[in-house]
């Protein structure tokens, strides 16, 4: 795949927070990162805690990738976190951005770099999912994907709302906590029912989530 132009900026960042938090967050990424080499790649992840995107940059900088992230246009261009989210080039968006924010993401695309967004768009608190690992997601995950002709790859996050619970500070715990990513297959993306697609996608993505939790429960 062809690196995103803010790659070194990417890969420095995700190789510093892996090491910064790795004293009291054990990352358990895969041995491999493998994608299509002949499509748009498109990730499409869970959302439990703001600790994902950290856990995102570090599983693409051990492998020297990076990603264009989808991410709240609020953060992007916020005092705190914004010029860090700009010099990795996320892609800022929100409800009155969207069209422009997908149209972004699909050039991006079409260009060979890889995008990854969470189909949620929020932190789903763990009420609104109930017995469901994922939350309900909006469909602009399918209209970025079948507009650039991408292939969708889950990547289901474990653990990370035990770090960085939502509405609240990250916390420091020992023994240190795990924060679990694994990959799925890629999956294509057909037909023009957004939402169906999107559904479609998000049953995948929750099947993933859901052994990933059912292996840590097994091995507690």
């Amino acid at each position: 795949m062809k690196p995103t132009p803010y790659h070194a900026n990417f890969v420095r960042a995700g190789r510093g927070f892996a090491r910064l938090v790795s004293p009291v967050v054990r990352l358990d990424l895969p041995d491999r990162l493998t994608v299509p080499t002949t499509r748009p790649v498109l990730f499409a992840g869970n959302h439990r805690s703001l600790f994902d995107f950290v856990a995102t940059m570090a599983i693409f900088a051990r492998f020297d990738m990076s990603s264009r992230l989808l991410i709240r246009a609020d953060m992007v261009n916020g005092r705190f976190g914004g010029p860090l989210f700009r010099s990795i080039g996320s892609i800022a968006t929100s409800s009155a951005t969207r069209e422009q924010a997908e149209q972004e993401a699909i050039a991006a695309l079409l260009d060979g770099q890889l995008v990854s967004i969470m189909p949620e768009g929020r932190l789903i608190p763990a009420a609104e999912r109930g017995d469901d690992p994922v939350g309900p997601a909006r469909p602009g995950v399918s209209r970025i994907a079948r507009q650039a002709g991408a292939v969708v790859i889950p990547v289901g996050f474990c653990g990370s709302e035990h770090v960085w619970p939502r509405d609240r500070y990250p916390r420091v715990r020992y023994p240190r906590r795990t924060v679990t990513i694994r990959l799925g297959e890629p999956l294509e993306v057909s037909g023009d029912d957004d939402q169906a697609n999107t559904d479609e996608i998000m049953a995948h993505l929750g099947a993933l989530v859901r052994r990933l939790e059912n292996q840590r429960q097994a091995a507690a």
